[in-house]
This record gives C-alpha cells, sequence and structure tokens, in this order.
C-alpha cells in the first residue's frame, strides 16, 4: 500500500496545477488492475469540475496561477468548458447556425500593438475600423460589393414578452437581452407568438448571402470594443445573429454574424428614450436577483424607473424562501450549443438536434421601406411633441432592431473576425475565408445618449451579484469588469483592440455604393468632398471629426 498526494489528480488537459493541498491523503493498491482506471477517472472528473470553474475577466493583472481559474485577456485561450450547462467560462455559449459545431477556444492574443505573437492566419476581433477601404487612391483600398441596405424585420417578442419572460440579464460582461426559445415538438422554438407566428428577426446581408440571419440576442457593452479612425465610443450595441441555412445549403458551415451600433454621449444630447426603457428592466432584474438572495436593493436613484428601496429604512429585506426563483431566458445559441456539445461528446447515443424555425415567412414583395422610414419619423415627432411620462411606459412602439431605427445611417463597415469572449470563435481557415467566421457590420455612427444613461449602465456592471442558481459564485459579487484607473464608478468590460490584419477583409461601405432612404444620411452624402466627409464631418450630425 502506498499513500498520494490529492492534488496529484487536480491537473487540466494543459497540463495546469488546479488545487495544491497535501495535507489530505488518498491510499491506494499498487497490485490492483483497476488503479489506472481510476486514476484516470478521478483526473478526468476534476478536470471536468475545475475546468468548468474558469472564468475571463478584463482586469489584466488577474492570476492565472494554480491558485485560481481567472484568466485575464491575455490569456483567454486557456478558459476551458466541458459541461455548458454550468460552465461560466464561456458564457454566450456560441451562435447556433445550423450544422454548429463548437469545440476549442480559438482566442489568440494579438493585440494591436503588435506585442503577441500572431501568425498570418489571425484575425482576431476587436479592431479599429478605417475608412480609407473606401478611398481609390489609398493603399489600403477595398472595394465595397455590397449593392442594398441591411433589410430587417422584426421578431414575434413584444416589449412586455420579453419582460414575462426574463430576458433582460446583467451578465458578468455585458448587459444583454436574449430572444427568448421554449420546447416544442421535441425541438424549440421562438417563445414569443404574434400573428406571423413564432418568428425569429431577421435581417438580410447583402452580397454572398441567399439566407436570413437571425436575431438571437443583444449585448451591450461600455466602452465600445471596437474603435473607428482610433475614436473609442463611450458603448456598443451587439446584435448577435445565427445563420438560417444548412452547410449544405450555404456551401459553407459554422457562421454568425453581429450588427453592431456604438452609443456616445454629448453634452447637448438628451436621453435616448428607448434606452431609458431598457435600463429599466435591467435595473428590475439586478433588485430580483438581490431580493432571491435576501439582499437589500441597491440605493440608486434614476428618474423614471422604479426606485428599489426594499431593505432600507425599515423596509423588508425580501429573499428567502418566499421569493418565486425567476429562470433566465434561454436563447436559441444557448441550447444549439448546448447540444452540439453533447453530440461531439455522444455522437452514437444522440438524435442530431433540431431548432424550429418558421421558413414560411417571405419578404413582403409590397413592403414600403421609404413608407416604413417615414413612419419612424412620424412616430419620434409624436414623442417629442407629447406628454413626457415618467415611466417610460408610454415609448414605442418596440422594434427589436431599435438600434437601426435609432441610428439613422444605413452605411457601415464590414469584416470577418471572431467572437470578443472565450471561446473567440472564428479561427481563420485558410482556402475558406467563409468557414468559422462571425460576420461584423459595424454602423458608421454613434446613436446620440446621454451621460447618466451611460453611468448606469457601468453601475448596473460593478454591482452585479450572481444569481442564486450560479453554481460557483451565488449572490456573491460577479462582474468580469475591469475598473478605470481613478474613477470607481466606470468599469471596462470591452476586449483589448487586436491587430488588424489581411485576412479581416475589411471594408466601408457608404453612399457611393447605394442611395439611402435617411434623410441624415443624404444630407451628409451631399458633401462631394471625400475627406471631408470621411473625417472632418463624418457622421449625420455635425461634429468637429471624429
Amino acid at each position: 500500500m502506498r499513500e498520494i498526494p490529492r492534488h496529484a489528480f487536480i491537473i487540466s488537459s494543459s497540463g495546469r496545477l488546479l488545487a495544491h493541498k497535501t495535507s489530505t491523503m488518498v491510499t491506494m493498491n499498487p497490485l490492483s488492475n483497476l488503479q489506472p482506471v481510476l486514476v484516470l477517472f478521478a483526473v478526468v472528473l476534476l478536470k471536468a469540475n475545475f475546468s468548468d470553474a474558469d472564468q475571463f475577466t478584463y482586469r489584466s493583472d488577474a492570476s492565472s496561477s494554480s491558485s485560481n481559474n481567472i484568466y485575464s485577456p491575455q490569456d483567454w485561450d486557456q478558459v476551458e468548458c466541458t459541461d455548458l450547462e454550468t460552465c461560466s467560462g464561456w458564457p454566450d455559449k456560441f451562435l447556433p447556425s445550423i450544422d454548429w459545431k463548437l469545440d476549442e477556444n480559438a482566442c489568440e492574443w494579438c493585440p494591436a500593438d503588435g506585442s503577441g505573437n500572431c501568425g498570418s492566419n489571425s484575425r482576431q476581433s476587436p479592431i479599429n475600423l478605417e475608412r480609407n477601404r473606401a478611398i481609390n487612391a489609398s493603399e489600403w483600398h477595398n472595394n465595397c460589393v455590397d449593392t442594398h441596405l441591411m433589410r430587417y424585420y422584426d421578431s414575434s417578442c413584444t416589449f412586455d414578452e420579453l419582460v414575462r419572460l426574463n430576458a433582460f440579464s446583467i451578465e458578468r460582461h455585458a448587459l444583454k437581452i436574449t430572444q427568448p426559445i421554449e420546447p416544442f415538438n421535441n425541438t424549440w422554438r421562438l417563445a414569443c407568438e404574434d400573428e406571423r407566428g413564432h418568428q425569429f428577426g431577421r435581417i438580410d446581408f447583402s452580397k454572398g448571402f441567399s439566407h436570413w440571419w437571425h436575431l438571437d440576442h443583444t449585448n451591450f457593452k461600455v466602452p465600445s470594443e471596437h474603435t473607428q479612425e482610433g475614436r473609442r465610443y463611450d458603448a456598443e450595441m451587439q446584435l448577435f445573429h445565427f445563420y438560417s441555412a444548412s452547410a449544405a445549403e450555404a456551401g459553407v458551415s459554422n457562421q454568425m454574424a453581429a450588427v453592431t451600433i456604438f452609443l456616445q454621449a454629448y453634452d447637448d444630447a438628451p436621453d435616448y428614450d428607448v434606452l431609458n426603457k431598457v435600463i429599466c428592466q435591467w435595473r428590475k432584474a439586478e433588485d430580483a436577483t438581490r431580493e432571491q438572495c435576501g439582499l437589500p436593493s441597491v440605493q440608486s436613484y434614476y428618474p423614471g424607473c422604479f426606485y428599489n428601496n426594499r431593505g432600507h429604512d425599515g423596509n423588508s429585506g425580501g429573499g428567502g424562501g418566499n421569493t418565486r426563483h425567476l429562470r433566465k431566458a434561454q436563447s436559441a445559441q444557448d441550447v444549439l450549443q448546448r447540444e452540439s456539445k453533447r453530440m461531439l461528446q455522444n455522437p452514437t447515443e444522440m438524435e442530431p438536434f433540431v431548432m424550429h424555425i418558421e421558413d414560411d415567412f417571405e419578404e413582403p414583395v409590397d413592403f414600403d421601406w421609404e413608407e416604413f422610414i417615414a413612419d419612424v419619423y412620424r412616430q419620434e415627432e409624436e414623442n417629442a411633441h407629447g406628454r413626457h411620462l415618467m415611466d417610460y411606459e408610454h415609448i414605442g412602439p418596440w422594434h427589436n432592431y431599435f438600434g437601426l431605427l435609432g441610428v439613422k445611417t444605413e452605411y457601415y463597415y464590414r469584416y470577418s473576425g471572431t467572437q470578443t469572449i472565450p471561446p473567440c470563435f472564428g479561427k481563420f481557415t485558410p482556402g475558406d475565408n467563409r468557414a468559422n467566421t462571425n460576420h461584423w457590420r459595424v454602423m458608421k455612427d454613434p446613436i446620440r445618449v446621454s451621460e447618466r444613461q451611460i453611468d448606469e449602465m457601468h453601475r448596473l456592471l460593478k454591482d452585479r451579484i450572481a444569481p442564486s442558481d450560479d453554481p460557483f459564485k451565488a449572490c456573491k459579487p460577479d462582474t468580469a469588469a475591469a475598473t478605470y484607473e481613478g474613477n470607481e464608478n466606470r468599469v471596462n468590460v470591452s476586449r483589448p483592440l487586436m491587430m488588424t490584419e489581411e485576412n479581416h477583409f475589411m471594408t466601408f461601405c457608404e453612399c457611393t455604393r447605394w442611395k439611402s432612404l435617411w434623410v441624415e444620411d443624404n444630407l451628409w452624402c451631399d458633401n462631394k468632398n471625400e475627406t471631408s466627409r470621411f473625417y472632418e464631418q463624418p457622421y449625420n450630425f455635425v461634429t468637429d471629426g471624429f
């Protein structure tokens, strides 16, 4: 008989030590034929347990030593995940195209300053976006091949349905709005229904994509992850989509897409009212989590939203066994990636997983986009001159693509890149430029918002508490955010800027490609001086440069 230190089993597949206690010993019989099997079984179990506790952070000084499982951006390639039910290191799970497969961490450390060690096949995101791609005389010119606006149609989810289904959540890495799904005939479908059925929101990309992209979820990041001509914005709204076509139909597998809109606070800008409507729901989600955990409300006053004062001034702290547990909505990408991972682990025991998509949707031939845009202007006029209630319930009508309505431009950058959180899906495949790709579309203008709105988004992420069903940090402070030096009220949930490579295929699509339906776009396009239009007056509103 001999004794073996317990920590001998607690190692990851990469060989790093995950625990280092030596006081507890296990006794094993060296003559037993079962010993190698038991040792291997222990390694597998303990590896899975500790790998699923891996977390990423935006702090550059987080330790990746044997004593914890928290990884700074430069170490994100080490974030592992074996059980997508409980794993917190791959939080978006990630996006479900048909024939979806995700079985590796593709994160690389390729910072924009060139200090990384990335090869020619790198194309990490986010990157700095440059307008010289649209200048014929530039050595970086790359012609935009797109010929029309991104046409988009709303999902069946009304605002009230999203509220009822707990679609507004505060994640470690982002503020989120989920398009919720539900079981249906041994598959899953969008949980919302209207006269069209259970329709996912959908968007049509120009050139090269003959099928719809379906809206899956929307993330809000502070500050922006991408920059434009070196300018970083106060926030970034990212609408993630999965492709509706199979690999056989599309000719390529593993694709996803993100449409991004910047948000910037200006001194003369009023509140962006739709954002207030959403902020109020994140505040409610925050207080519901704290109530489940028996914690008092965060005493933070945000005019227009309900003031949560539970647990203060003699009010009940709430929580405990009498509180109904609120289940966070699942998106299509949550379920499809989880099931695809199971298929990889048990290929002979499981039937292929199917997402139920009602494909009877056809783009209305009589849909009048000009009238649609005109109606947006009319609705804004009514809201501006109507009675202003302080609860934001009057703001509407709701549209799940509200950011594309609010930004008032059809023009954008397009490039091929990766997911900006682990596992950084989007690894470049030489010879197949579209496989394993996150197709980015980044709108050229920011939406003007108020400073208080940006401040509240920072606060919500800074004060985040893990929900009561979190397997690792239930009811404890839990955010991936880094804090700003010199400003404890500001946080950072943006991946550092990555090096721009040829494999990104960046282009800038603007006036010369098609005529916009937005009045603001056309006024901007009337400026025929390319240098002035691109750099001196770069937006659809008056500024002095970026």
